[in-house]
């Protein structure tokens, strides 16, 4: 009587146990954010209006960890986080501003009556009401000037409407990502090694090349010299012998699947590679050999045909 007693309570022990996994949902990602010896401010935009935290130093100190306090405390769903920034949602955007590394960028909104803070790729949260309450006494003593940082930046890559460039060293923005990707809608006529200084709203995306929240300006520092070769056109050094664009699209189908190499490190636009599989364009593509001493180079999802000249040349 007693083992079979003894069974009956493990088989129910084993049933409950079964039934609380059952019903317990799986969490994601706790929220990321910088140490607090970096944070130097905090700032909320709803696109119309930008709020930064109190100036003084005591008050600054005081809201910054209050403020923490409450994005640290936030509770974890299992909601995913798959773009840069909310989808079909109307948000506000926390900018976290540090000194001497990168920053994080977080937007807070509210969804079929319930708030919302979601970090992109990170996960999504459920904070206190008092974080709404906090972002919107940020915003009722707002003005309406919006922020305006600015960097300077070498342009590595051009394309029809947007540019590839690297934050300058030393730059805030480098601590973030080495390669930025710029919408240029108003056509600023730029080259390879150009110096530009790139004016924006603080919000860095966090993708890769990185993204910029809103750029205001797009302004040249210091252009390429348009008589020096070097500084005009695009080329890669493979095997000790230098490659150069030809400004012509690869013809070739039915190409092999494999690559012959990978371009794997770069200088400046204004600068002539010197080490193998080094370009002044930028790394990470691809090449294949091709005929008559030519590669042809992988990029933006096309084929470029580079050709063999003497140094000489």
């Amino acid at each position: 009587m007693k083992k079979k007693l003894y069974c009956i309570i493990c088989l129910y022990s084993l049933i409950s146990i079964m039934l609380c996994s059952c019903g317990k949902k799986e969490q994601g990602n706790p929220i990321r954010l910088p140490d607090r010896e970096d944070i130097v401010s905090i700032g909320v935009s709803d696109g119309d209006k930008y709020a930064m935290s109190p100036n003084t130093e005591a008050e600054a100190v005081e809201f910054t960890d209050e403020f923490l306090s409450l994005l640290m405390n936030m509770e974890t769903t299992n909601q995913e986080s798959i773009n840069d920034v909310p989808v079909n949602k109307n948000f506000i955007t926390i900018n976290i501003n540090c000194d001497g590394v990168a920053g994080t960028t977080l937007f807070y909104y509210i969804d079929k009556g319930t708030e919302y803070v979601e970090q992109p790729y990170q996960g999504i949260y459920k904070p206190a009401p008092a974080l709404g309450n906090c972002i919107t006494e940020m915003l009722a003593s707002a003005d309406n000037t919006p922020p305006m940082i600015t960097f300077q930046a070498s342009v590595i890559e051009k394309n029809d409407d947007s540019i590839i460039v690297r934050p300058v060293d030393d730059s805030l923005e480098l601590n973030s990502a080495d390669k930025f990707h710029i919408s240029n809608e108003e056509n600023v006529e730029l080259q390879i090694g150009d110096l530009v200084e790139i004016s924006y709203n603080g919000e860095i995306m966090e993708s890769y090349p990185a993204q910029l929240g809103e750029v205001y300006k797009i302004m040249v520092i210091e252009q390429t010299g348009t008589d020096a070769m070097w500084d005009r056109i695009p080329m890669v050094r493979i095997n000790g012998k230098l490659y150069y664009d030809t400004g012509r699209e690869s013809t070739i189908s039915g190409r092999c699947g494999n690559m012959d190499g990978e371009i794997t490190s770069t200088v400046d636009g204004t600068e002539i590679p010197m080490e193998d599989n080094q370009s002044n364009f930028g790394s990470g593509f691809g090449y294949q050999y091709g005929t008559d001493d030519t590669i042809e180079i992988y990029m933006n999802e096309k084929w470029f045909v580079f050709e063999y000249r003497g140094e000489s040349e």
